[in-house]
């Protein structure tokens, strides 16, 4: 079986191994010219534990892992502490949940599929050339047309091409009817590594911005509640200038380094984008299916996004090495497998959206007392 892979990050980089591991022979092609690098720390939970340790790299990743931080401090519009976060309870599935960067991760992914698949970086979809027959599982292949002018058939593509996913825009239909906003945005940075960064949250109604060190370096994380914002997501001046006007609320904590920081266009992993999910009915059709934020984005306030993307590479590429000759059952099994899995994070953001930005001063201080009487249970309890 020969097998498209759209997308070289972690629903990527795994579903070229796992269809890899399954016999099938699988290019994987990626738009940007090599593995994408920055971002903010992720996470191996739940059932994607099992699935790391099949894949050989569970114990890479905790070797890898980012060390477990003291609390942090939770500051208000003035820079001052008012109660501290502990992280490790956010979304957290079991006590053996690995929180690592997602540069190593990708490193560890990459370097257990690039042996068994062939890797073809700078290079996409340009077309499904079939993509109006593509409901007919029955048809012996697709027909991919690629952005370097190359004309090739498959037996299947996979689309692991993020939130954003062209491949599900040709097989599935406009991007607007699967994607929902879900009432924030998120910015990320890579922070100057020489440079000292007051390590905290600053936290006032509707805005949370943090720098934090993730053993690579200091890293910003500023997520904001907003209405849905008209921009091209391919526009990065106007995001720069988006994520500058939610921040001036004021010069207190980091606040003005942080404007200069997000102006600065030489700043490494610069990411700025809605918080949203993507909801499909059905996550297949034809000879084209669609794992990880293509499929089920339940945003990164789950917490969950890299184990769904893991998940769903395992399973579908499981179910498919099953039942070669019959897609439509083996897509079936792969949604009766991961749908809870997705069900559950998707649910879950709104508790964490009112927990890491509340909307009102009112509830601001009402997750505030919170978060006290959370830090003065764990101190009671590791002093007996």
């Amino acid at each position: 079986m020969r097998v498209l892979v759209c997308g070289a990050s972690m629903a990527g980089l795994s579903a070229a191994y796992w269809f890899s591991h399954h016999g099938a022979d699988v290019t994987v092609v990626e738009m940007c010219d090599g593995l994408r690098r920055g971002g903010a720390p992720i996470d191996i939970r739940g059932e994607a534990l099992g699935t790391a340790d099949r894949m050989g790299i569970l114990d890479a990743a905790r070797r890898e892992r980012v060390v477990p931080a003291d609390p942090g401090t939770v500051l208000d519009a003035d820079g001052l502490p008012v109660a501290t976060i502990d992280l490790t309870w956010f979304a957290n599935e079991t006590a053996d949940d690995v929180e690592i960067t997602r540069d190593r991760l990708n490193d560890l992914l990459f370097a257990a599929a690039q042996p068994r698949a062939d890797f073809r970086f700078g290079v996409s979809i340009a077309q499904l050339a079939n993509e109006d027959t593509v409901e007919d599982a029955g048809k012996d292949a697709v027909q991919v047309r690629f952005t370097d002018r190359r004309q090739e058939t498959f037996d299947l593509v996979v689309g692991a091409d993020g939130l954003h996913s062209a491949t599900r825009r040709m097989a599935f239909g406009a991007e607007s009817d699967f994607l929902v906003h879900q009432g924030f945005y998120v910015a990320l940075a890579n922070l100057g590594q020489h440079e000292p960064w007051h390590q905290a949250m600053f936290s006032v109604p509707g805005l949370m911005a943090a720098v934090r060190d993730v053993g690579d370096g200091p890293l910003a994380y500023i997520l904001v509640r907003s209405d849905e914002i008209d921009y091209d997501y391919r526009d990065l001046d106007r995001q720069r200038r988006i994520v500058i006007d939610f921040l001036e609320r004021g010069d207190a904590w980091e606040l003005p380094r942080l404007r200069s920081a997000f102006a600065d266009e030489r700043i490494t992993g610069f990411y700025f984008d809605s918080l949203a999910q993507i909801r499909m009915p059905r996550w297949a059709r034809g000879r084209v299916a669609v794992i990880g934020d293509a499929a089920h984005c339940a945003s990164l306030l789950s917490g969950m996004g890299t184990s769904l993307a893991m998940t769903a590479a395992e399973y579908l590429a499981d179910e498919v090495a099953r039942t070669p000759g019959s897609l439509p059952a083996a897509y079936e099994r792969y949604e009766e497998r991961q749908r809870p899995l997705v069900d559950k994070a998707q649910a879950s953001i709104a508790q964490h959206g009112a927990m890491m930005v509340p909307g009102s001063q009112a509830e601001l201080e009402q997750r505030n007392e919170l978060l006290r009487q959370l830090a003065a249970r764990h101190a009671s309890s590791t002093s007996q």
